[in-house]
């Protein structure tokens, strides 16, 4: 592994550079679980955060790699566009890359379980099975139409549900109420979080046909999949007014919705033209203003 692994290969593989993401979902889930039940373990979050950063890179590399096995055009996307074939890199070693950083993200979620209980652990288990089967045997769920909602769902919400979980562990059970807020609270990036997904795919559509993956884009069509990507991100950046509206949400955070018209003309060229390497990085940018806006208002209108 020493021969081919080195730090722009770990980089490309493990896609390292969109981790920080995952410190935004956290600081979500921490200023709920304050705001609304008025506690807050920092030390099992920072043990789920470490978790979730590790399993996010294994992931990232098992998708690559599982990738590469199921392609279909091997002239193509496997020696072209995927990292294995385009760097030139062991299948073998990309394999157990994955498989070395699964096992080292298992120590500090056994770690969490022993704090905490089996809850966190049927948790952590929706997790794996979903990161792992993303891309993993006959039927994997990004070849799926279903691949966009459950990205969506287990990142944007399921990731936050659980930061809730651990932070109020042996202080306030989870109850119903906080699950049904939690995902209120979740929804705007949620959505969001969603219209990346049906982008990537709607971009990548032509090249997922020629590789037997049946995303929604597949069934939408080019044209259906930017109405619905339009939808959602209307829905998804005026969603915090609602959240205020409800007494769910602190009122700052009702201060996101001016992002919309900046993502709107963010993403203009996307709508026009669905293209990876043209267009596709500009949704990336612009919904990312909202992944950090959002949660960073939560904490302001939590903490002061």
């Amino acid at each position: 592994m020493r021969k081919w692994l080195n730090w722009s290969v770990f980089y490309e593989l493990t896609e390292i550079y969109m981790a920080p993401l995952n410190i935004m979902w956290f600081v979500l889930g921490v200023a709920i679980a304050q705001y609304h039940l008025g506690v807050v373990n920092w030390l099992n979050v920072g043990l789920c955060l470490v978790a979730v950063f590790i399993f996010d890179l294994a992931v990232n590399v098992s998708d690559n790699y599982y990738d590469y096995l199921h392609a279909h055009d091997r002239a193509g996307y496997a020696q072209k566009t995927n990292p294995i074939g385009r760097l030139q890199l062991p299948v073998k070693g990309v394999g157990q890359l994955a498989l070395l950083l699964y096992a080292i993200s298992l120590i500090p979620g056994i770690i969490l379980v022993l704090r905490t209980g089996w809850l966190v652990l049927l948790l952590g288990l929706i997790g794996y099975i979903i990161g792992i089967f993303y891309t993993a045997g006959p039927h994997p769920i990004n070849a799926t139409p279903w691949c966009e909602t459950v990205v969506a769902l287990s990142i944007a919400f399921l990731i936050q549900l659980t930061c809730v979980v651990v932070s109020t562990y042996g202080v306030q059970p989870l109850t119903w109420s906080t699950v049904g807020v939690t995902f209120l609270l979740c929804l705007p990036l949620t959505l969001i979080f969603f219209t990346i997904q049906l982008a990537n795919n709607t971009a990548d559509r032509d090249e997922d046909i020629l590789n037997h993956r049946y995303t929604l884009a597949y069934y939408l069509g080019k044209g259906g999949s930017v109405k619905l990507i339009q939808a959602f991100l209307i829905i998804g950046s005026l969603w915090p007014l609602v959240n205020w509206w409800l007494q769910l949400a602190p009122a700052i955070t009702s201060l996101a919705v001016l992002l919309l018209p900046i993502m709107w003309l963010g993403m203009r060229p996307f709508f026009k033209v669905q293209d990876k390497r043209k267009t596709f990085m500009a949704t990336i940018k612009s919904a990312s203003l909202f992944f950090i806006l959002y949660p960073v208002l939560f904490v302001v209108g939590t903490w002061l």
